[in-house]
Parts: structure tokens; sequence; C-alpha cells
């Protein structure tokens, strides 16, 4: 009896594949191969030669292998729709070809647009037959939950974490998912008045305010503040919740006046790549800001075909910011400071000391906490170059060496990017920011603009700081107390 095979299907096969896959409820299982991959020969080899493996890819799903290596323009579409930047070689995917699942340990792949083709790069992976199984369970899983058949998603979760107890990303994604289908498909938020992500207490304490306010309902906007009232002139703008949210965000802009001068005066003194990370850290609070008030449920949907869900833009933030623009600028500063010409960093070489990017069951409080701590490390890192050091030449997928101060400009330019997608999704979803949440939004306008007065400093004013803080953060208690009288509304409910 001969052994069973994955009997692959191709790239023009695809779409065909993708329509019987609504019909018959049966998912398509994207590989993304090529033969110059050591980690997809190794799959070839040692997973889909497995009969169980091949059994259940046939039994379940619907397989189709899309070679990467000159591809046509069939196989180019599917390429380009399917990695994300740098994505894993292997997906379980829905009809709209939204994904169920990639597999973590999978090599990855970069895309092929123009530009990113320049520096093909490969990371062999390390996924192994066991790991595969597991996954594949959790994937199958992931999509009966996506269907609404909560039965069928706890007993393929339990399943993978009865086989695969020792496997960590099993173990952690079944943890988040068999909670959501025991709970007939509802995700609770995670990121609301009572669960931060910022770390600096300055930061914590303007969240904090701007969480509360977001979660009151608009009908209390110009009700009387129940709080005391500003000082000095602010006295007389203190009467009510918008006019103590505009009195915080003007407090906050005007420590920025303040510690410029300062500044200028006393040192340390503003350069080029501290007013550059400024503008970075503009474009990071106001992107984080779009997420107020978005429940969790929203991270995983994909109202718009063939696009990206939430989770999928913030994800590749992190990974943009932590795995790619950070090694690059890095590696380009220390190469540059050695007089040694520009040299690309390979993708291997940031998963050996990186390890994998986030994965696909991280909640909203916990990738942009991750988010939170990656970003403030990569200002600090940052901030100590100097202004001639500007003019290192950085190689990376471009046809030639760009400045560093290109590099940086095109990090500012990141969040921005991403803010308008997700701006679109939340659109698309049907999600709509109350008053409040924009009140609130604007409280890290104000954030921004004083934490970038204190970019490439360590300790100044500080006493200003902790006085900022201390009255803003009287300002969220007040907002607090206001909330405890609310009730017609549950906190934490965007």
């Amino acid at each position: 009896m001969s052994k069973l095979k994955v009997q692959w299907a191709d790239q023009h096969e695809f779409h065909a594949l993708l329509r019987r896959s609504e019909v018959e409820d049966k998912p398509v299982l994207l590989d993304l191969h090529s033969p110059e991959c050591s980690g997809c020969v190794n799959h070839d080899r040692n997973i889909y030669s497995d009969p169980d493996i091949a059994r259940d890819v046939m039994e379940y799903t619907f397989p189709v292998r899309v070679v990467t290596t000159d591809p046509d323009r069939a196989s180019t579409d599917i390429i380009n729709n399917h990695i994300y930047i740098w994505s894993p070689t292997i997906q379980l995917l829905a009809p709209d070809q939204t994904r169920h699942h990639e597999w973590n340990g999978a090599p990855r792949r970069t895309r092929l647009s123009v530009g990113y083709q320049t520096v093909f790069h490969d990371t062999p992976g390390h996924l192994t037959p066991d790991a595969f199984k597991a996954q594949f369970l959790v994937a199958r899983g992931k999509a009966a939950l996506r269907n609404k058949k909560y039965g069928k998603a706890i007993g393929l979760f339990d399943e993978a974490i009865t086989r695969h107890p020792d496997d960590r990303v099993t173990v952690e994604e079944v943890s988040r998912w068999r909670k959501v289908a025991q709970d007939g498909g509802v995700i609770e938020s995670t990121w609301d008045h009572q669960h931060q992500v910022t770390t600096s207490p300055l930061a914590a304490a303007v969240e904090r305010f701007a969480q509360t306010v977001a979660t009151l309902p608009d009908n209390v906007l110009m009700q009387d503040w129940i709080g005391k009232p500003g000082t000095g002139d602010w006295q007389w703008y203190s009467d009510c919740l918008r006019e103590v949210v505009l009195q915080a965000y003007q407090e906050l802009c005007n420590f920025a006046v303040t510690a410029e001068r300062e500044r200028a005066r006393h040192g340390p003194r503003f350069n080029d790549t501290h007013r550059l990370l400024g503008q970075h850290r503009f474009a990071y609070r106001e992107f984080q800001s779009l997420f107020i008030g978005v429940p969790d449920a929203l991270l995983d949907q994909t109202p718009l075909r063939s696009e990206r869900s939430i989770r999928e833009n913030l994800a590749h933030m992190v990974m943009a910011e932590w795995w790619a623009y950070r090694p690059q600028i890095l590696h380009a500063l220390d190469r540059g400071r050695k007089g040694l010409p520009p040299q690309v960093v390979p993708a291997t070489d940031t998963v050996a000391q990186h390890g994998e990017p986030p994965g696909s069951h991280e909640s909203l409080h916990e990738l942009l906490a991750l988010y939170e701590r990656l970003h403030l490390r990569n200002t600090q890192d940052f901030s100590g170059i100097t202004d001639n050091e500007l003019g290192i030449r950085s190689a990376w997928w471009e046809l030639g060496p760009v400045e560093l101060r290109f590099r940086l400009e095109r990090y500012i330019w990141h969040p921005r990017d991403h803010a308008v997608s997700i701006d679109k999704i939340l659109d698309a979803s049907g999600h709509r920011h109350t008053a409040n949440h924009r009140f609130a939004a604007r409280l890290f306008s104000g954030l921004e603009t004083a934490e970038a007065a204190l970019i490439g400093t360590d300790g100044f004013l500080a006493g200003r700081v902790d006085s900022l803080m201390t009255t803003i953060n009287e300002r969220a208690d007040e907002a607090a107390r206001l909330l405890s009288q609310v009730t017609d509304i549950k906190p934490g409910i965007g």
C-alpha cells in the first residue's frame, strides 16, 4: 500500500478552492514554498512526510502550495497578499483569504513587491512535526470558533492541550481562545481605565485620566464638574468635564514650553535626532489613542475583504519597529562609527537575537503594552545619535544606502501610515468613537507634546514632571468618582 502524501493544488487552483471552501466549510491550507529555503525543504522531508499530518491535511483542508522562486503573476498576487512584509510560510485561510492562523516557528519569507525583493530574506524556522500537529489543532479550533461552532472549537482546543501539554505556544493560544469559545464567542476587553499599558508615571497618569474620560457617557460632558477648580486663571474654566480635559491638555502643552525654554538655557541641548524622535512620539501616541474605547472583539475582525485585521496591523507595527528598523539603524550606526561601509542585517540575525515576533493570540492590552516597552527602548537607544551621525549611510531593501536621517523620517511615517489602516478598519467595523473618546485622545496629544520636550534627557525637570503628574492623577481621581455616580453604563465597556 502506497504511503499517503499531501496532494498540493497550485496557484492557478487557489481561487477555485477558496470558493469550494465557502461551500464545503473546509479551510484552505496555504504553503508558500521555495526549494532554496532550507526550512521549506525540511517541511517536505520531516513534516508533510508524516503520515498522520498528510492524512489530516488532506482530510480537513484544501492544501495549496505556491512556489515563491521565480513566481508567475498568479503566484505573485497570492504571495503579496499573504506575506505581510515578512510572514510564516504556512497559513490556514478562510474563504475570504483572511487568516485563521499562521504557524509559529515556520520559515518566514519576505514579500516580493518592488523594493523588498532586492533583499529577499528567509529564516529557516524551527517547526517540528509535533509542533505542526499542535498548531494544526489550534488552527482548526480557531476556524470553528470563527464559524460559531463553539463546541467543536472547545473539543479541538482540549485535544491540542491533551496531546501537546508541553508546547508553550499551543498552551498560550488555547488558554485564550478556549475561554472565548466557552463564553459563546464573547471576548473580554482588556485595555480600559482598569488596565494600563504605559510605564512612565506621567504617561500612566494621562492614560488613566483618558481611559476614565472615555468610559463616561457623552451626556456628562457638559454637566457641572464634581472636582475642585483649577489653579490661577484656570479656576474660570473648571466647570465641566470638557473644560477640565482642556485644562489638563493645556497644562501638558505648557510644560513642553517650559521644558524647551529650560533646555535652551541650561541643557541638555536639543539636536535634530531629538526633534525627529519627538515627531515619532507624536505619531506613536496618536496611533495609541486610536484604541481608546476599542473592544478586543474587533482585533480579529476583517470587514475589508483581503485586507488585514487590527491584530495583524499591530503585530506588524511591533515587528517593524523592533525586528526591522531597530537592528538596521543600530547596525548602520555601529558600522558608521567604526568607519565601515553600510551593510544589511540578515533577518536570521534579528530572530536569533530577539526571537519570534508576536503571535496570534495576544490581547489588545498585551500587544499595546509590548509596543510601549519596545518603543520607549528604541527612543532611548536612538537618542544618542548626533547630528553628524544622521549622515551615516544605512543599507536595507532600497536599491542603495540612505542616510540615517531618512531612515528616522521613514520610521516617523510608519505609525501614521498604519493609523490610517486602523481607522479605516474601525470605520468599516461600525465602531464609532464617542465625543468623550475624542476628548480623551486629545489628552494623548498633550502627553506626546510634553514627552517630546524631554527626549534625550534623564531626570530633567523631575520636580515639575512630578507636580504635573500629581495634578493629572487628581483629575483622574475626580473623573473616577464621576464614573462611580453614573449608573447607566458598565465600567470598561467602550
